[in-house]
C-alpha cells in the first residue's frame, strides 16, 4: 500500500522533555483517523509534525511520499498538498467570506496577483461552488468578523477545501462551538472530505462524538500511541487509560 503519512521512531523534543515518541505509525489514503487524548497529550504536535510546520528531533517522516529532508522550496510545494484547520481558524477578519476563502489558492496563484486581489476567474468560480457547498451561499460579501462562530468555522473549511489538499489536518475544530454546531461541523468536514476521497485526520476531546465520524481512533497519551484501531473496539477501559494518562509507556494496537 502507498501510505500517505509514515513515520518511524519518532521524537520531537525540547530540551530534555519529550512531547511526542511514536515508533512507528502509518495513514493508508481516504482514511478518516481522529486523534483522541487529553491536553498535552500530543495531538497538536503531532498534527504539525505532518503539515510540515515542526521538524522531529530524531526519527523520519514521510508524506505523500516525500521525506521531510528536503529543501526548503520542495517543503514549500509539499506542503499545498496538506490543508489545515487550526483551532482558531486564522481567518482574516476585515475580509470578506470569499476572500479569505481564495487564500486557499495561494499555490496556484503568484503572489502579486494574490496580493492585489486579482485571481483567475475559475478560482473565483471555485470558492463560489465550495461556499454553495458548505451552506454559505449568499455571504459571500459579508465581512468575516460579523459572522456566528459555527459561520466561520465553515469558512475554515471551506478554504481548506479551497486548496484541493490530498490531507486536511483539523486541529480541535469544534473546541469552541456548542454540542449542535459542533457536530453538525465534523458532519460538513467529514462529507467534504469523502466526497474528495481526501484523507481527514482530527484531533478531538470527546469519543462519543468521534465514534459518529472516525474510520480510525489513534489514542495519544504523554506523547505515546497507547491505542490504534477502529472506533468500535474503543472500550471504555481504552478511554479511560487515554485521558488518565500512561504510566508505563505500554500502548495497544487493535487494527
Amino acid at each position: 500500500m502507498a501510505w500517505v503519512v509514515e513515520l518511524k521512531d519518532i521524537r520531537v523534543c525540547y530540551g530534555t522533555s519529550c512531547v511526542l515518541n511514536v515508533g512507528e505509525l502509518k495513514i493508508a489514503p481516504t482514511e478518516r483517523v481522529f486523534v483522541l487524548g487529553r491536553s498535552g497529550a500530543g495531538k497538536t504536535t503531532l498534527s504539525q509534525l505532518i503539515k510540515g510546520r515542526l521538524k522531529p528531533s530524531e526519527g523520519s517522516i514521510s508524506v505523500l511520499g516525500h521525506s521531510r529532508v528536503v529543501s526548503a522550496k520542495e517543503e514549500r510545494e509539499n506542503q499545498r498538498h496538506i490543508a489545515m484547520i487550526d483551532q482558531e481558524f486564522f481567518l482574516i477578519p476585515r475580509l470578506s467570506v470569499v476572500n479569505n476563502v481564495l487564500l486557499g489558492c495561494l499555490g496556484r496563484v503568484s503572489p502579486g496577483k494574490s496580493l492585489l486581489g486579482w485571481y483567475p476567474a475559475s478560482e473565483w468560480e471555485k470558492a463560489e461552488a465550495i461556499l454553495v457547498e458548505v451552506g454559505l451561499k449568499g455571504l459571500e460579501n459579508r465581512r468575516v468578523e460579523t459572522l456566528s462562530g459555527g459561520q466561520r468555522q465553515r469558512v475554515a473549511i471551506a478554504r481548506a477545501l479551497m486548496q484541493d489538499a490530498d490531507i486536511i489536518i483539523a486541529d480541535e475544530p469544534i473546541s469552541n462551538l456548542d454540542p449542535e454546531l459542533a457536530e453538525e461541523a465534523l458532519r460538513l468536514l467529514v462529507d467534504c472530505t469523502k466526497r474528495r476521497n481526501e484523507t481527514l485526520l482530527v484531533n478531538l476531546h470527546q469519543p462519543s462524538l468521534a465514534r459518529k465520524f472516525a474510520s480510525r481512533f489513534i489514542g495519544l497519551s504523554r506523547g505515546r500511541v497507547v491505542y490504534d484501531g477502529p472506533p468500535v473496539s474503543f472500550t471504555s477501559d481504552d478511554e479511560e487509560f487515554v485521558y488518565r494518562g500512561n504510566e508505563n509507556g505500554k500502548g495497544s494496537s487493535k487494527k
